[in-house]
């Protein structure tokens, strides 16, 4: 990430300074001029890192750019002790996300299709069941953690809803919420793709 992606100039404050109104403006100026120095000492380092650890040099500049922008997300630093380690955090943690993800997409994908096989259907409906089944895939990988953590647990390895309550240290009530908002999510992405098919 090239230091100039981090640009403060636009979040200076006029001439008379900062009021006390002010104060979360001055502290997100500050964070980024700190940031802008650490992507100028780490940014080399965390890209190798990250390259290393995913494989791809594209996934680990998407991982960094993204770790940089949770760091400048935060409201207050105060209670980080240090910034680079947040950001080396952050990028790590995101990476563990996206494996966690790429591994749930591909469970699901595999439990489809061993429900499918028995069915040998036609060419037509392996084709249309592929392209939903992508859908899906899609849709499924981009719940939130704790929907996604839900919804693996209930519609994927069938567990009743008070042991997805406590393996996600939840009540059962909380875990239907979240298989709910979970399956809605899902069906809107198919009802969308359904409609783009038709239109």
């Amino acid at each position: 990430m090239s230091t100039r992606a981090i640009d403060v100039s636009r979040k200076r404050p006029g001439a008379a300074g900062f009021g006390a109104d002010s104060a979360g403006a001055r502290e997100r100026v500050l964070r980024a001029q700190a940031l802008a120095d650490i992507a100028r000492k780490h940014h080399g380092s965390l890209l190798r890192v990250l390259t290393h650890r995913t494989g791809s040099v594209e996934d680990a500049k998407e991982i960094a750019q993204e770790a940089y922008v949770k760091v400048l997300a935060v409201e207050r630093s105060d209670g980080i002790a240090s910034l680079a380690g947040y950001l080396w955090r952050s990028a790590f943690n995101l990476v563990t996300d996206r494996a966690r993800r790429r591994a749930v997409r591909e469970r699901f994908s595999l439990a489809v299709r061993c429900e499918a096989e028995p069915l040998a259907p036609s060419a037509e409906t392996v084709v249309d069941a592929r392209q939903r089944l992508e859908v899906i895939e899609r849709a499924v990988g981009q719940l939130p953690p704790r929907c996604l953590d839900a919804f693996m647990l209930r519609i994927i390895q069938g567990r009743p809803f008070d042991e997805v309550g406590r393996e996600m240290g939840i009540s059962a009530r909380m875990a239907k919420v979240y298989v709910a908002r979970a399956l809605r999510s899902v069906r809107a992405r198919l009802e969308e793709s359904d409609s783009a098919g038709k239109g």
